[in-house]
This record gives C-alpha cells, sequence and structure tokens, in this order.
C-alpha cells in the first residue's frame, strides 16, 4: 500500500489483521483515493476493552476505561486512531458504519483531502473522564471554536476557581 501513496490510489482498502489494525491504519490513510473507504477489522478487544490499556496507548493512542460500555469505547477509539493518522496527510474521516461483533470490531470510513476539515478534527475529540464510583461519566473537549473563520483553541480541562482576579491573584475577601 505505501507504494500507491501518490499514483495508484485504491478505491477501496480493507483491512482485516488477525489482532491488531494498527501498524496498517497509517499505510492505507495514505493509499486511499479521494473519497475512498476504509474498512478496517479489529480482533484485539482485549486491549481495546480496557484489559491492557498500556498496550492500547502504545497502540492507539488512547486509554481506555473499564466499564459498561466497552464496545462503543472500542469503536470511538479505533475511530480516534483512524482520524489521528488522517490528520497528519491533511486529510479527514468520515465514519459511514461501525459494528461490534462478538469478539471484533468493523469500522467502515471515508477519507476526504480536506484541509479546512482537518482543523475541525480537534472539536470532534474529548476526554472521557469516568467516575469509580459510579457509571457516571462526563466529555471534556479538546478544543472549542473561536470567533475568527475555522479558528480552535484548546478547551481548559479545568475552569479557574470562582473569586480568583483577573490579573491572576487571589481575590481578597471581605471581612
Amino acid at each position: 500500500m505505501i507504494n500507491h501513496r501518490t499514483s495508484g490510489q485504491f478505491d477501496v482498502i480493507d483491512l482485516d489483521p488477525y489482532g491488531s489494525a494498527a501498524p496498517f491504519i497509517d499505510a492505507a490513510v495514505q493509499a486511499v483515493a479521494e473519497g475512498g473507504m476504509i474498512c478496517v477489522t479489529s480482533t484485539d478487544m482485549t486491549v481495546l476493552s480496557g484489559n491492557y490499556p498500556e498496550v492500547c496507548f502504545a497502540k492507539y493512542g488512547a486509554m481506555p476505561t473499564k466499564a459498561k460500555h466497552l464496545h462503543e469505547f472500542a469503536l470511538r477509539v479505533l475511530l480516534h486512531a483512524l482520524e489521528t493518522s488522517a490528520t497528519r496527510y491533511q486529510r479527514h474521516v468520515v465514519p459511514v458504519l461501525s459494528l461490534s461483533v462478538d469478539f471484533y470490531i468493523r469500522i467502515f470510513v471515508r477519507v476526504y483531502k480536506k484541509p479546512a476539515e482537518v482543523k475541525h478534527s480537534v472539536a470532534r475529540r474529548a476526554f472521557v473522564l469516568q467516575s469509580a464510583g459510579c457509571p457516571s461519566f462526563y466529555l471534556q473537549p479538546l478544543g472549542r471554536p473561536t470567533g475568527r473563520e475555522g479558528g480552535y483553541v484548546c478547551a481548559h480541562l479545568h475552569k479557574p476557581p470562582r473569586g480568583l482576579a483577573a490579573e491572576g491573584g487571589r481575590a481578597s475577601r471581605r471581612r
């Protein structure tokens, strides 16, 4: 696939390895034609479901949590890996279909070369803050839009406490 990056690109690429598809994602994103489809199957659900979070981080760049939504989270981790690889080459992915069946997941995405859409990638990503004591979670977006065209700024993970002065010092207490 790597030899077909610039000429003779493929309309459809189907990645169906035994185990992780992570080593092949980068080459597939480069070799697919404009508007082409990438079909990815991953059978390493033990890694994607949170049993080995350090391995998942090394392969996919994400830390999964063990929760009831582990199948959905595994799909999102694989989509994140595809999107991360695509943004390196000024491309973006559009999910078409995502499946979680038994011990594997399968994702179908279209790949487009639109640098303006790559800027919006940060707004589609978030940290998942999972409670240890209950099933509730919170999505913390990585970026939020600014006033200028296509501009994004990093989202604040923690907002400053109330009562802090605008200069950055501590607010004086009234006695």
